[in-house]
């Protein structure tokens, strides 16, 4: 049976009650108050779960970091530079406790490149963000990799 009677109720037989509870907890919103933050995730939504490819920019090729903001604010009539270095040089600099969904999230030594920012993805709120990683998703900001390698917001200047 899939419940059982217990005290006059009903418990679950099997798994854990609190499924639902567990995973909506890491559940990001996919609608934004913002028409253009929510034309950039409608975008970028369309290549979750696809795999990192260094120096892609485009769906053809599928994405690294700064190709994938590059691609998706620009589908929203927002040019970006093509690395995530020149795209932080381009951002008003901001802490993380100021950021907004659409701003930008920077990253320093996630791997040898020869510049200080080496990775970028864009901030969802509640501290989460979107990003190229390997695959393409979202990740959690508190994690003690991203909180070890964290240099800040960026706010696309208009």
């Amino acid at each position: 049976p899939i419940a059982i009677p217990i005290n006059g109720g009903w418990r679950y037989n099997y798994g854990n009650m609190f499924y639902v509870q567990l995973v909506t907890q890491y559940l990001v919103t996919t609608e934004f108050d913002d028409d253009t933050v929510q034309a950039i995730m409608d975008e970028a939504l369309k290549y979750e779960g696809w795999r990192y490819v260094y120096g892609g920019a485009s769906p053809t090729t599928s994405f690294d970091c700064s190709g994938l903001t590059q691609w998706t604010y620009g589908k929203a009539g927002i040019n970006l530079p093509r690395t995530a270095q020149q795209q932080y040089d381009v951002t008003q600099h901001i802490p993380l406790s100021e950021a907004q969904a659409g701003d930008l999230v920077f990253f320093h030594s996630t791997y040898n490149a020869g510049s200080y920012i080496t990775h970028v993805g864009i901030y969802l709120g509640n501290n989460r963000m979107f990003h190229a990683g390997d695959p393409i998703g979202y990740a959690d900001l508190t994690s003690p990799y991203w909180q070890q390698h964290l240099v800040g917001a960026g706010r696309i200047k208009q």
